[in-house]
């Protein structure tokens, strides 16, 4: 039975055809689209299809009958018979995972962004130039530094199964750095007298302080003691090393180097000197505001805005002691605090640097960044779909493509990160 109630079926003797944002694989069953996990393009399977929309279906590859010679055994064969998502791309070997997201980006940038925007794309930067590259440690398994976990009926650690809401245990997570499993809270430990059933579980391991578990609204660190919700962390771009802190129960970049991989691109692409001026949204605990204000100086001037509070207050500790004219504003990101973020400034900024959530910045924000009309705007984008829309709506606001670079900062899933940097026409 599936998750909804209703019997299962196969498809026997299936052609994968080509890769499909999400992780799957685009075939064809009697005319009609059916998206297929755990397979790769080229492979012949049969498959259970698990659910049908209107449309199309999606279905679960259950025997291989011609095998891809990129197929490796499945990094994580717990979350594998388990039916657990977080390693969508555990049976694909390292390098075709970079050419399996290489080929949905440029897929999304079509289909999404619209013919025009691939080509657009491909004029400016050359086809090459989407090809998802490793991170600057390009480690395939230990490189999460957050994990996040619920707890089941019996108190241990969970998983939800892919597409739907039924929890099942975890006892390994081969993509959690060591210093998260040397915790042992996967497995009986002491750690279970505070694990109650349907609390929410993260555990992050930062590069500069303790470990921390947060359990409900609780935090602990690696003795089980109550301690603040806070983690720390460092960061060594430019030649320079910075520190942040941040709460361990918000947003910081789980792969160990994403963070500094990040800085790299968003200063390389903003190309600011001292005096400028920059807008910054999505801005996050200051991570890139951080890195810009050492580079604009005291003569420059930055106004952020980002939509938690809690990482609104952590962004100006982090920038004390960093000599620029800063305004660092808690709100929502649209077109009205965009328009007000410029009118303050008082200049037309230099820069606009923007690193969405991951449904995209959405025409409102394009067409506020197109008003203000900044010479650059660098855009982060950790959805290949949400990355093609703003792309496309940046280009029809007069904007063309300079750079662009793809990194793999999600091994073994299909997730994938785009630092696209626009000029003005």
């Amino acid at each position: 039975m599936h998750p909804n109630g209703e019997s299962s079926d196969i498809s026997k003797q299936v052609r994968a055809l080509r890769p499909a944002h999400g992780g799957t694989c685009f075939s064809l069953v009697d005319g009609r689209p059916l998206f297929i996990s755990g397979t790769i393009p080229g492979e012949l399977v049969d498959v259970r299809v698990d659910s049908r929309r209107s449309k199309v279906s999606y279905g679960s590859a259950i025997n291989i009958l011609e095998p891809s010679a990129h197929r490796v055994p499945h990094i994580w064969t717990e979350a594998q018979a388990k039916g657990v998502g977080g390693a969508d791309l555990g049976h694909v070997g390292l390098d075709y995972q970079r050419e399996w997201k290489t080929e949905v980006i440029k897929d999304q940038l079509a289909r999404v962004g619209g013919a025009s925007t691939l080509q657009r794309v491909g004029d400016a930067v050359g086809e090459d130039a989407l090809r998802v590259r490793p991170a600057s440690d390009p480690r395939a398994l230990n490189w999460r530094t957050r994990v996040d976990f619920e707890v089941s009926p019996a108190g241990r650690l969970a998983m939800k199964k892919e597409t739907s809401n039924e929890l099942v245990e975890i006892e390994t997570m081969p993509l959690a750095v060591e210093s998260i499993l040397e915790l042992g809270i996967l497995l009986d430990s002491p750690w279970k007298q505070y694990l109650r059933p349907g609390k929410k579980v993260r555990i992050v391991a930062p590069n500069h302080g303790g470990r921390r578990v947060v359990i409900g609204n609780q935090v602990f660190n690696a003795a089980n003691r109550r301690v603040t919700d806070r983690a720390d962390w460092e960061v060594r771009a430019r030649g320079t090393v910075e520190k942040f802190s941040v709460a361990a129960s918000g947003f910081w970049q789980a792969h160990v180097s994403a963070p500094a991989d990040l800085v790299e691109l968003v200063l390389d692409g903003a190309r600011v000197q001292e005096g400028d001026a920059v807008i910054e949204l999505y801005a996050g605990a200051g991570l890139f505001t951080k890195f810009l204000g050492r580079e604009l100086g005291p003569r420059g001037a930055i106004v952020s805005i980002e939509g938690s509070k809690e990482a609104v207050g952590f962004a100006r500790q982090n920038l004390r002691g960093v000599e620029v004219d800063r305004d660092l504003r808690f709100g929502r990101v649209n077109s009205k605090s965009i328009m007000r973020a410029w009118s303050d400034l008082g200049e037309r900024p230099y820069a606009i640097v923007l690193d969405p959530p991951r449904s995209g910045a959405g025409q409102d924000v394009i067409n506020a960044i197109a008003a203000v009309g900044s010479s650059r705007v660098v855009l982060v984008s950790c959805d290949p779909a949400a990355g093609a829309r703003d792309l496309a709506g940046l280009f029809d606001a007069g904007y063309q493509l300079e750079s662009f670079n793809a990194l793999d900062l999600f091994p073994q899933t299909h997730h994938v990160e785009m630092v696209s940097v626009l000029t003005r026409k």
